[in-house]
Formats: C-alpha cells, structure tokens, sequence
C-alpha cells in the first residue's frame, strides 16, 4: 500500500470491463484529502462480478471430488455384486465412467456461469448455485477469518481463493473462488481495517455518551489509527517448518491407514495380480508356504520382511502427505492476528485473532513421546455436531511436530504464563477403573470365558483373559494420565493412554460448567465437571466432590466478573 509518512491517502479501486471473461484489474488513486492513514478499497461498485474463466477448472474440480467422496461408500457393494478387476475396462464400465466425466465437467462450467459476486457498500455479496441458488451478504466488519488458498493450478495465473467466515460459524461462509492475488490481498487488509474501525467506533461512541469529554473522542480516535496501523505492520515470523520435521511428522502421525481401509474391497485383486508377477520371476508364494518346502524360522524371515516392506511403503505415503500440506510451513504474527501458510502444490492460509483462541492443545502419541515432538493446536469455535477436516479447518491452527521447548514457547506467545507440563495434576478417583471393567468389560468376557470352558477350547479361555488384562492395562494408563489443575489463570487437562494430551484454556471463555453426579458417586463424593466453550467441550470424570465444587465456582466468578469479550 501506501508508503510511510506519504501526504496523501491511496485507496484501492477495482476496475474491470463489461466483457464478462475479462479478469479483474486494480488500480491505485489518491483521493487528496491528504489523510495519512493507509485505507484500502475493493469496492467493485452496484454491478455483479464473474469470475475468471480459471474458475471452471475450480468447480470441476470440487465436483469431481465430491463425486468421488460419494463413490467411497458404494465401493464395497460394487466388489461385493461383481468382480471390479475383471470388469474395470468393460464396455459399460468405460462408458459410464464417460458420461459421469462429461456431466461433472460440464457441471463446472454451469457453476461458473452461475456464479457472480460483487463488493458494495462495505459487503460482500455473493450468487451461486445451480439448482439451490443462494445469496450470501457478509458485512466486511462481522468477518473474522479471511483465508486465502492459492491451488497449483491457480499459481501459475496469479489467481487465489479467498475464504470469509463469521463468528459462530464452524463452516466457511462464503467463497470467492478466483481473483487476482493483489485483489484477494487487498480484501483481506480491508476486512482487517473495517474489523478495527468498526471496533473503534463502538468504543469512541460509548466512551463519548458516558464521558461527554471531546478529549476522550481524540484519544480513542488515536488508538484506533494505532490500532489500524498495527494490522498493517510487518509480520513476526514465530515458527519454521523444516522438511526434517515434516518428514518426523509424517512417521509418526500416520493417517494412512483410513486409505488401506476404503482400499479393503481391491485386496484379493491386488493379491492376484502380486502372485501373477512372483510366478512370472520363479517364484511361488504356495511353494513357500508348503511346510515341507521351508523351515518354519525362513517362513517366519520371509513374513517379517514383507510385513517390513509394507510398513515403508505405508510410513513413505504418510510422509508424502505431510510434505503436501506441511511444505514450506510458517506461523507467524501480524498485529492481533496469527498466520499460518503451507502448502507443496496448492498454497494454504489461515488466520485467527488472537483474543478468538478458546484452547491451546499439545498432542503427544507414543512416538513422538520416544522422539520428543509435540503437535500443537490453537483452536477457535467449531459447530457441534459438523465433522471437519482439522488440517484444512479454519477453525485449528496446527503446528506439526514441534519440539517441546518450541511447544512451550508458542504456549507461552499465546497464553502468557500457560505452563503445560509444570502443574500438579489432580488424578481422578481409582473407581474410574471399576466402574469400566465391571460395567463395560466384565459381563462379556466372563460370558466368552465360561462359553470356552463348556466346550473345552483352551484358545478362548486364553484370549478372554488376555483381552481382559489388556483391557485393564489401558484402563489403568488412561486413570493414570487423566487429571486436572487450575492456577487461578488457567485451567489445564490431561489425559491419554499410551500417549499424553494437555489442553489449556482461560476460565472466563468458558460458556457453560456442568457438575454431575450419580446415586453412586454422590455415595463416594464424587462428581464429574464439563466445561462447555466455544471450540467444544472438555469433560473430566470421578474427581473428589470438593474440589470440583471449588473449581466451577472459581471459573464461573471469573466469567462473571472478567466480562472480557474474545469475539
């Protein structure tokens, strides 16, 4: 934008022809009233907008993916009625992978064409739709999100997806799906500016009205031109991502194993096809498992090795899929606002306030407990109820495999004084493991255990009580990580099994605390305390009668008497 101390202010106007494929183009104006704060324009005036025609390739994209995600639930029945291998280039199958090619192809050009947005009078307004038209009218100054992803397919053109969300909403609001990225930029800063004046003008109005002091307008009328130019100051870069701690990333939180399970109904296939190949280079699969052809110890060689073999090729996707989405990572800090961008082929953006963090989490599963990494999550509101994906939620800023002094301190940025692992924990009552062997595990197992003891199998008798012990094992893991403590400042949870969950958050975002008690725990004074916010809720179970009671009260004085808004 403008340059420091320039005597004049510039705006940003957006221009364009009345050719509808035309894309949109920026110009800067000065508009003379030798006003030195920095005030961008996107106004694009009462006339509707289209989009880039690179837009169709978005909406064709988005419905191939939709159609697919779709797909994923019919694949089991599909194996199930015929043989998908035999018949994946069958004339009926070619053609109707044909005409579901054209009809979601020609979708994207109808969603195109049915799109138009416009930026008037500081709201963005948006068509779309094709058989579902909806209108969306976001006031700039109720956005509190502005994320801005830039698809592989989008970069070359210096095009970008700009995403806008409210307060109170866990989906994304509306979508303006291709503008130039000097656009999309100067949107952001104008939802950030208006945010502010809006801010500043509520409190420069009820400071007036109560005061009647012109002084007092002066100075709020300062500290929003303090606080307008902070949102335009340079950004703290707070943390890197290496491809070192990507690649740690992806060993240890490994989510490939959901794609191995869509991929069940394909094994026999795939299994065929692997037997075909051996038979081709001289080996046998039936031959080596034939026990007079091998000792049991090769066999045993061979299994572990394949099973090796498997477990590179999986931990290689998993780390494939984290250099995609983790690449170049950054988190950094821009006045209020928290950054995070990442992204090896499509380039994402995420921002928060951050007054808007309801908790911090750190997740630790048992590798990275052996390699010392923490993830870190700062998370704002969410809908009940509404599944999302939490890497590419606006709603979670995820710092992946971070160490734990890098945890520490980006706790400490975030939550000054949040001290994770330092508190003396309040573990909950032994009961916990009673209540859950006899009232969930006990009945059924003893039921196995007796069905093996009539009929004389050994092999059940056996796995009932390995399942049993097992079972009490992580029982008593997860009694043993659970607890809770709160300083006065913070309220802090633990729990887990073999790995370590800490979540912290402050007392007076919390919007409902829950104490509840059974006949049976009112017996032992015991009782269970939940805490409702905004990201959703945290439930702590069979902590002593009293110090759950001193808890809630201790919260609900500080959400009564802070009054602090973190909107």
């Amino acid at each position: 934008m403008a340059a420091s101390g320039s005597s004049e202010n510039q705006t940003i106007n957006i221009m364009r022809s009345q050719e509808p494929n035309d894309d949109v183009s920026l110009s800067l104006q000065n508009d003379g009233e030798g006003n030195s704060e920095d005030k961008p324009e996107v106004e694009t005036g009462g006339d509707w907008q289209r989009l880039a025609v690179i837009s169709i390739l978005y909406f064709t994209i988005r419905n191939f993916t939709n159609m697919a995600q779709g797909l994923i639930y019919a694949v089991p029945a599909l194996a199930i009625s015929f043989n998908i291998w035999d018949n994946l280039f069958s004339p009926q199958v070619l053609i109707g992978a044909g005409v579901l090619f054209l009809s979601t192809s020609g979708s994207g050009v109808i969603s195109y064409l049915m799109y138009k947005f416009r930026v008037h009078n500081q709201h963005v307004e948006i068509h779309h739709g094709v058989f579902q038209r909806r209108y969306t009218n976001l006031p700039l100054w109720r956005i509190q999100n502005v994320k801005i992803e830039r698809p592989f397919y989008y970069r070359p053109f210096g095009y970008a997806l700009v995403v806008l969300d409210t307060a109170g909403s866990g989906k994304e609001e509306a979508k303006i799906v291709a503008v130039p990225e000097s656009y999309a930029e100067a949107l952001k800063k104008q939802v950030l500016y208006e945010k502010v004046q809006h801010i500043g003008d509520d409190v420069t109005g009820k400071s007036d009205e109560e005061m009647g002091d012109k002084d007092s307008s002066t100075q709020h009328s300062a500290k929003i031109d303090t606080a307008a130019a902070s949102a335009h100051t340079n950004e703290d870069v707070l943390n890197r991502r290496s491809v070192k701690d990507i690649i740690i990333h992806g060993i240890t939180n490994n989510r490939v194993w959901i794609i191995l399970g869509a991929a069940a109904p394909f094994y026999d296939d795939v299994f065929g096809v692997v037997s075909e190949w051996l038979a081709s280079k001289g080996l046998q699969l039936n031959q080596i498992v034939g026990e007079q052809t091998v000792a049991w110890w090769q066999f045993g060689l061979y299994a572990f090795v394949v099973l090796m073999m498997i477990m590179a090729l999986v931990a290689l996707l998993s780390v494939g899929g984290a250099l995609f989405t983790f690449y170049g990572y950054t988190l950094s800090r821009t006045g209020d606002r928290y950054i995070r961008r990442s992204g090896l082929l499509n380039k994402l953006e995420v921002s928060m306030r951050a007054s808007r963090i309801q908790m911090i989490t750190a997740k630790q599963d048992w590798l990275d407990k052996v390699l010392k990494r923490v993830n870190l999550y700062f998370e704002q509101n969410s809908t009940a109820g509404q599944q999302m994906q939490e890497l590419m939620s606006p709603n979670k800023l995820i710092v992946p495999s971070v160490t734990e002094d890098e945890a520490f301190a980006l706790s400490q940025e975030v939550m000054p004084g949040c001290d994770l692992r330092g508190q003396h924990y309040q573990t909950i009552s032994r009961r916990f493991i009673r209540f859950w062997l006899l009232a969930a595990w006990t009945t059924p197992l003893l039921g196995i255990f007796v069905v093996g003891a009539v009929t004389s199998h050994l092999d059940i008798m056996i796995g009932a009580v390995s399942t049993f012990i097992i079972v009490a094992l992580l029982l008593t893991l997860r009694w043993w990580r659970w607890g809770i403590a709160y300083d006065n400042k913070y309220v802090y949870i633990r729990r887990g099994r073999v790995g370590v969950d800490y979540q912290c958050f402050e007392p007076y975002k919390a919007q409902q605390v829950i104490v509840k008690q059974s006949i049976f725990m009112k017996k032992r004074k015991l009782a269970t305390i939940k805490f409702v916010l905004a990201s959703g809720a945290v439930t702590v179970p069979f902590l002593p009668e009293k110090y759950v009671n001193k808890v809630a009260d201790s919260v609900l004085f500080e959400v009564e008497a802070t009054r602090k808004s973190w909107m």
